[in-house]
């Protein structure tokens, strides 16, 4: 019953560890229910020190290494050029997309396929093989924002693009979102509206949850996290820009949470059962 319950507060925001002093080998991590705002504390050994959860980069595995342990890929975007690159369990092996460019948002896994979007607007998909293949199904300047992110509602590839402007108090902040499908043709669709679904974004993978599996959570709704890496080289702290959008009323409510830089979001890899 208490996992159940566990699996249907989430998605959850992962905040900061805090070391344990009693135990150097272990540390504790808190994680908030944005539904109910519970607040649940783990243990977590081995993560201590100098080491983070968070990080500028991403990963996208093309299936559980513990399901698949010499037959998955991994998918990342690293460097400060945000560059992609893959790892293949079968051969041991990385792999550097150097024709895919730089300056990657987003990647993920969705049908089969790893798609990657850069700052421009650019969408890519690739494939990774002995001759990896890299298509541009996206021109540059087409999804154009101050952030782009690819996002898997059911069968369907939606692009979320997110609009900032000046903020004299804080320095900047979210004004708008923009939601687009892929349609079969690789033509694009705007979506006033996401129904019953809530998508998540910020560091991590971005995700999409039918909010009629978790108790408490709104319909039609983008809840985003401050993901601006940028902001430090601007003399801004950051981690302020963090809220709920409202596609049917295009308005924003504040996302409650204990105020940390930069939570990433933990939701359910399987829909919870009844």
């Amino acid at each position: 019953m208490r996992r159940l319950i566990q699996a249907k507060d989430r998605p959850w925001l992962a905040l900061p560890y805090h070391p344990k002093r009693s135990d150097k080998r272990c540390s504790s991590m808190s994680f908030q229910s944005v539904s109910s705002n519970k607040i649940y504390h783990r243990k977590l050994p081995g993560v201590g020190g100098s080491k983070t959860i968070c990080g500028s980069s991403q990963a996208v595995l093309s299936s559980p290494p513990d399901c698949n342990p010499y037959d998955y890929v991994l998918m990342v975007i690293y460097g400060e050029k945000r560059e992609l690159a893959y790892y293949e369990a079968k051969s041991r092996t990385w792999t550097k997309l150097q024709e895919a460019g730089r300056y990657y948002d987003d990647v993920i896994f969705h049908k089969g396929e790893f798609y990657a979007v850069d700052e421009y607007g650019k969408l890519v998909v690739c494939q990774p093989c002995s001759l990896p293949i890299v298509s541009e199904i996206a021109m540059p300047w087409l999804l154009r924002g101050s952030k782009v992110y690819l996002v898997g509602m059911e069968d369907s590839l939606c692009v979320v693009i997110r609009f900032l402007k000046d903020n004299p108090s804080v320095g900047y902040e979210t004004y708008k979102f923009e939601v687009r499908l892929l349609e079969p043709n690789e033509q694009w669709t705007h979506l006033g509206s996401i129904e019953d679904w809530a998508f998540f974004l910020g560091q991590n993978e971005s995700a999409a949850l039918p909010v009629e599996d978790f108790k408490g959570l709104k319909d039609d709704r983008i809840y985003f996290t401050d993901d601006n890496s940028d902001a430090c080289k601007y003399g801004v702290i950051g981690g302020h820009d963090s809220g709920v959008f409202d596609m049917g009323e295009e308005s924003f409510q504040p996302l409650e949470y204990c105020q940390c830089p930069r939570p990433v979001w933990l939701t359910p890899e399987n829909r919870p059962s009844a």
